[in-house]
């Protein structure tokens, strides 16, 4: 029931809690700890059992959801009142009295909480249980330890743990009691800046006396933050320490307050700096990553009195630099509208299918990955660095990205603008040449399509390239046998894909955006006509768009609903595949499931977080698309006319050609006349096209994708049969090679303990928020905050321009939260599968995004207005606040009800 800390080490975690076992590893390990023992989860469990309540009790924490907070504070009061009373067993305080008195009963001691789902990797729980200090004799040593195991269902324990998903009954209890130190100083110290993310840098919080002080908010402490690399001090903030916690002669302690010259003097010098600072940098290497560690000084000395990882942190980009230089990353979910946590195999793809900066080829022949791609957090981050470090193509790229996103280039050139940067300068970086393998032969056909090539021959060149690539994919893979040899297949295909799609697709869509900057930036310039309200309505009903064409599909199954109140009412009330397959038996259901299969064939493979392989489609998971069409059945819409919606799409197209005709006509003045409009009518007519196209690659890649998952998924299944996986859908946790090793194995290897272990890794790191940049040693930029918004207006990036204002509907996945028709949509992000939920929408609202993200272009095209990069937008509006969204000046006010 008592473990010594010398006996101690992190395999002891659930005997003796996250906060023994790590006191125990350092003190094993040589740091200065002082003494003490724990108090095991075995003496915990033989307290429990002499409480006969208990196990009621554990049911209702266990019903908890973490949502209702009084059920939460009656329940763990209730628990509370059952252990309070309970006594603590003979035998348990024999032998807590007898470590005591080997260590010194003379001495003071502080007894806390160690709880078994505490100080973890991924989670910290700090501050979750009880401490107690400078506990005096046997009494009062045996009441602190029974108060630390009650502490294990405060309010807060409780809440966090259902919040959480933690269970009630896995958590046990151990108590830490440890030789009290009577500081001079203490504090916090942070080997990476929590704030920034820096891992270079120490962050060090200090104040006089015991540290309650500061981690009770009881004092502003000293701030000291240190370069981990030279020692130098970057920052000192001397706090006004108007007090110290001190012990009792006769124990606990009391509040001393300090005369002026004391509190406003600093807790630290420059030695006891360098001396904490060198312990940190230790401690770190020991354990491997960034830590949170209470130090304390007494007489001199310098103690450590906990140590636990900072899971605050964002992990850092894999794999790391191969310069010393600093490097900067953007992240990819945030430019594809879609920033969920995505599973190896996923990731790996994206590997594959970006042509730069490719490795070599790697064993058996496998395709080199680009090198751009890295991995955080179960996201992909592109490593910009190279592009950054030159001169010339900084600028051209930095101002291409904020056009497309306005925050992503913003934090780039923070990034930038850091001394290691641009010491690092002369590091790894692209090259004229090297860039101009792509960049040439790009730029030669936009300018061919921008000037020469028959814009009519756009769309059909496009849609023949990638109905040739598709079949020619499927061809390939249907040649090869199922298995690791039709992986292989699928391997090659995916990574010699988007060379083709860059240099052929890639015009006819760039084209489409050059020309329309062309036509805004000579129409300042006084060279074309028209006005800033006709130029912007180019963008809206634009030709050919595949997206908004399955948008449309959408509508047309709404309206063969909309007649049959029986069959919306089954759509409505069941789940999507059984209210599908009892449609057939309803008024109206054979004609709208004959209308759902011709649409599934078209449109089968999209689907919610579509660049993820791994995530459902339409033809696998139908709930968005049902929630999308019963969202079109609501009250607003039931005087709706069939064809509606293509009637209002067809309209905005009519503008759009009329506004056209307006710029040509508002040219032709002037010397040259004839030729400016000659220009504008090109160029209206290759910008409405080329701006049309623009989701033609990324069709192109889900209906390769399609075929790709089905390769995958038969691996799986034959993974399954042999015994290796538990699961057909535990194949994506693995990469190519793995499951082409594993399917030609003599002797089939057991992956599900693996597969268990990454699923985990991937559920923990769905709980992160990704940032949108990020550098190498782990700084996030900050941005500074917009000085022209309303009092208590959301701050965005304007990105489709109006003025509306309604309900909000907060949507989080489409599957499970139906929009209504007139709703304002705010989603965390919204990718083509989203897109259905647009023909409903008054406005749009999304926490990332940028101007020329998917869901600010689609919503130009329909024209509602919208703010996309809206921070905490999920949380801070709540559903059916009225809201007004203003897509001209970029931000959203709630109206009532206030900002949740």
């Amino acid at each position: 029931m008592i473990l010594p800390f010398e006996r101690i080490s992190a395999a002891d975690l659930p005997h003796v809690g996250g906060k023994g076992a790590n006191l125990g590893e350092m003190a094993r390990a040589g740091f200065p700890v002082p003494p003490g023992f724990c108090v095991t989860t075995a003496a915990f469990d033989a307290f429990l059992t002499g409480c006969g309540e208990l196990q009621a009790l554990y049911a209702e924490l266990e019903a908890l959801d973490g949502k209702d907070v009084e059920a939460a504070r009656r329940v763990a009061g209730s628990t509370r009142d059952v252990l309070g009373r309970a006594p603590v067993p003979q035998a348990v305080a024999d032998a807590v009295l007898g470590a005591w008195r080997t260590l010194g009963a003379e001495a003071s001691w502080a007894v806390r909480s160690s709880a078994t789902a505490e100080d973890l990797p991924d989670a910290s729980f700090a501050g979750q249980q009880d401490t107690y200090l400078n506990i005096r004799g046997a009494e009062a040593l045996i009441d602190a330890v029974r108060r630390c195991w009650v502490s294990l269902f405060t309010d807060r324990a409780v809440l966090y743990r259902a919040r959480s998903g933690f269970g009630h009954r896995g958590v046990k209890l151990s108590v830490v009691v440890q030789r009290m130190v009577l500081p001079e100083v203490s504090g916090i110290l942070f080997t990476a800046d929590p704030i920034t993310g820096r891992r270079r840098t120490v962050s060090i919080d200090a104040g006089f006396g015991l540290g309650e002080a500061l981690v009770s908010g009881l004092i502003n402490a000293d701030l000291y933050k240190v370069d981990k690399d030279t020692g130098a001090l970057l920052e000192v903030r001397v706090g006004d320490k108007a007090l110290a916690i001190r012990p009792r002669p006769e124990g606990g302690t009391w509040e001393e307050r300090l005369p002026e010259a004391v509190r406003q003097a600093r807790a630290l010098d420059d030695t006891a700096l360098r001396e904490l600072v060198a312990m940190g940098v230790r401690i770190e290497k020991h354990y491997g990553k960034p830590q949170d560690i209470e130090w304390c000084i007494e007489a001199g000395r310098l103690y450590v009195v906990q140590t636990r990882p900072i899971t605050s942190l964002y992990p850092l980009p894999e794999p790391a630099p191969r310069d010393e230089g600093l490097h900067a990353y953007a992240s990819f979910g945030h430019v594809q509208m879609m920033t969920d946590a995505m599973p190896p195999l996923a990731l790996q793809v994206w590997q594959l299918l970006l042509p730069f900066d490719r490795a070599s080829a790697g064993p058996g022949g496998a395709p080199g990955e680009s090198r751009v791609v890295t991995v955080a957090g179960s996201r992909i981050f592109l490593d910009l660095t190279p592009v950054l470090r030159h001169p010339i193509l900084r600028h051209v790229f930095t101002g291409i990205l904020g056009h497309v996103y306005e925050k992503v280039g913003q934090g780039l050139e923070t990034l930038m603008g850091r001394p290691a940067f641009q010491r690092g300068v002369n590091g790894e970086r692209a090259t004229m040449r090297g860039v101009g393998r792509f960049a040439v032969p790009i730029l030669a056909r936009v300018l061919a399509r921008l000037f020469v090539v028959d814009p009519t021959r756009l769309q059909p060149g496009v849609e023949s390239f990638s109905e040739s690539r598709v079949a020619g994919v499927r061809a390939r893979l249907a040649a090869a046998a199922p298995g690791a040899a039709r992986l292989r297949e699928a391997r090659r295909a995916l990574s010699e894909l988007f060379t083709e799609v860059v240099l052929f697709v890639g015009p006819n869509i760039g084209v489409g955006i050059l020309g329309n900057r062309i036509l805004h930036q000579l129409n300042r310039r006084g060279v074309i006509g028209g006005t800033e309200e006709d130029l912007s309505a180019l963008e809206r009903g634009l030709p050919g768009n595949v997206t908004t064409e399955m948008d449309l599909a959408v509508g047309d199954l709404t309206d063969r609903v909309r007649p049959y109140p029986a069959l919306a009412e089954l759509l409505r009330s069941r789940p999507a595949t059984e209210a599908l397959t009892a449609a057939r038996d309803v008024d109206g259901g054979p004609a709208f499931l004959e209308a759902w299969r011709a649409f599934l064939e078209r449109y089968g493979m999209r689907g919610p977080g579509e660049v993820d392989l791994s995530r459902p489609r339409y033809k696998d998971e139908p709930a968005p698309l049902i929630a999308a069409i019963v969202g079109g059945l609501g009250p607003a819409s039931a005087n709706r006319a069939a064809g509606e919606h293509r009637a209002h799409h067809a309209a905005l197209a009519a503008k759009a050609e009329a506004a056209g005709q307006r710029v040509i006509a508002a040219s032709r003045g002037g010397l040259f006349g004839w030729l400016r409009a000659r220009l504008a009518r090109r160029w209206v007519k290759v910008t409405r096209t080329g701006m049309g196209l623009r989701e033609h690659p990324k069709y192109l890649l889900v209906r390769v994708l399609e075929l790709v998952r089905d390769a995958v998924r038969e691996a799986g299944a034959l993974l399954v049969q042999r015994g290796a996986l538990g699961a057909a859908e535990d194949v994506y946790l693995f990469r190519f090679e793995e499951l082409i090793a594993a399917l030609e194995a003599s002797q089939t290897p057991d992956l599900r303990s693996l597969a268990g272990e990454r699923r985990a890794a991937l559920q923990r790191d769905a709980k992160r928020s990704p940032p949108f940049v990020m550098a190498s040693d782990g700084e996030i930029p900050a941005l500074v905050a917009r000085a022209d918004l309303p009092p208590g207006a959301l701050s965005g990036t304007a990105a489709s321009a109006g003025v509306v204002e309604g309900l909000a509907r907060v949507v989080l996945d489409p599957a499970r939260e139906v929009l209504h028709a007139g709703e304002i949509l705010v989603a965390p992000h919204t990718d083509p599968g989203w897109t259905p939920l647009f023909v409903h929408a008054a406005g749009l609202v999304t926490e990332v995004g940028g101007l020329m993200t998917h869901g600010s272009v689609v919503a130009r095209e329909y024209g509602i207005p919208a703010v996309v990069s809206v921070t905490g937008a999920t949380q801070r509006i709540r559903t059916g606040q009225r809201i007004r969204v203003d897509g001209t000046r970029g931000f959203v006010e709630v109206l009532d009800g206030g900002a949740a």
